[in-house]
């Protein structure tokens, strides 16, 4: 199911890259800044394309202290030269195969309806990132492109996802969702169906 919807209120969408690797160990952060690349400083953070060296690098989340999600929308080039870069260094970094369900989900309703759907306080969130993206753009030393914004991990449904703001605009706020891909269906149809009268869905194992 790959929903498009053109909907002001809720739409959502696929969005896989075109290639994806997952990098992890002790030696993780030196391969990648070995690499040119502008990791985040802490975890649960993410840099984007222009903060990154390696030309066609999309983003880059960092998972963990030594754990890291990189993504190239168009191409393969940069993934794979990061493979082989840590298949090559003799360090302790290892890459891990990435199979994620990926989509970006947007418009006005879409905090309502991970709010029905998870614990976590989105709408704060929201704020929060709308406030960072303003000052970043005030600041003349800190350019908004090398900024490391936040990475939330968190459940929704009862599902463990990734979460990201792509646009921060109160008036058309835009996330990009990571999720096992064997909840990719149950995930898509869950969002697409709530309503503020929807019940939401009980615990349990959904298959």
């Amino acid at each position: 199911m790959n929903a498009a919807v053109n909907d002001r209120a809720w739409w959502i969408r696929l969005a896989r890259p075109t290639a994806r690797l997952g990098l992890k160990g002790p030696d993780a952060p030196a391969v990648l800044q070995q690499a040119g690349i502008a990791i985040p400083t802490h975890a649960n953070g993410i840099t984007r394309s222009p903060a990154s060296a390696l030309a066609g690098l999309s983003r880059c989340l960092r998972l963990g202290a030594t754990e890291f999600l990189l993504e190239q929308d168009e191409g393969v080039e940069a993934v794979q030269s990061l493979r082989g870069r840590a298949q090559t260094a003799g360090l302790r970094a290892w890459p891990v195969i990435r199979a994620d369900f990926s989509a970006l989900l947007g418009g006005t309703e879409v905090m309502m309806r991970l709010s029905r759907l998870g614990s976590f306080d989105f709408e704060s969130w929201l704020a929060a990132e709308a406030r960072a993206s303003i000052a970043s753009r005030a600041s003349t030393s800190s350019p908004a492109s090398a900024t490391a914004c936040s990475v939330v991990m968190t459940l929704l449904a009862d599902i463990s996802i990734t979460l990201v703001i792509e646009s921060a605009d109160p008036a058309a706020p835009q996330l990009r969702l990571w999720a096992d891909a064997s909840f990719a269906t149950y995930l898509q149809q869950t969002l697409q169906f709530l309503s503020p009268s929807t019940p939401c869905p009980t615990p349990g194992v959904h298959a």
